[in-house]
């Protein structure tokens, strides 16, 4: 599941500045798919340009390479490949941990993405220095069997080849994994 998922992720983008995925034998990797309908327990939602978007296809990934500790997180809508939202979150030093606060940016190893119908990807790897951070606040963050992963998100993502920016409001992450 997550090797399709990657290579229709992959097979989809366009041209970005993301940092290259990395995976390892090594690697403990566990994966969780929950799929649901609009009104789902879980779910990721948010309101995209204006637009109330929720995703409940959801894919979670979580890589314990040494170096490269890692939790990636696809969501697209019932039945769709896109549009799609991808979060990817490397481990902070400080560890997993409720109330956890992300501040993405061009300056930043972990990212979040999201790709519309028409497949124009926007990314927090392209929000420049004069641009305001996007940020993804945790308040529960158990990434263990049957564990709750929830946040609230917001802010801008923008375009990588000219100056469009897609603004992302009232996000809300509330998902279980069940590995």
């Amino acid at each position: 599941m997550v090797v399709l998922s990657t290579l229709l992720i992959f097979a989809c983008e366009e041209k970005i500045n993301t940092p290259p995925a990395t995976t390892s034998t090594t690697s403990t990797t566990s994966t969780t798919s929950t799929t649901g309908t609009t009104g789902s327990t879980y779910y990721i939602s948010a309101k995209i340009d204006g637009v109330d978007k929720v995703f409940t296809n959801i894919a979670i990934s979580r890589d314990e390479t040494p170096g490269n500790i890692s939790l990636q997180i696809v969501a697209s809508e019932i039945n769709k490949n896109k549009p799609y939202l991808e979060f990817y979150l490397r481990k902070p030093v400080t560890g997993w941990s409720n109330s956890l606060l992300y501040l993405l940016n061009y300056t930043s190893t972990s990212y979040v993405k999201y790709v519309t119908a028409a497949g124009k990807m926007y990314n927090s790897v392209n929000i420049t220095q004069g641009d305001s951070a996007f940020k993804i606040q945790f308040s529960k963050l158990e990434f263990v069997n049957g564990g709750d992963i929830i946040a609230d998100m917001s802010g801008n993502l923008s375009f990588d080849t000219d100056i469009s920016k897609v603004s992302i409001l009232a996000g809300k992450v509330k998902i279980k994994t069940t590995n």
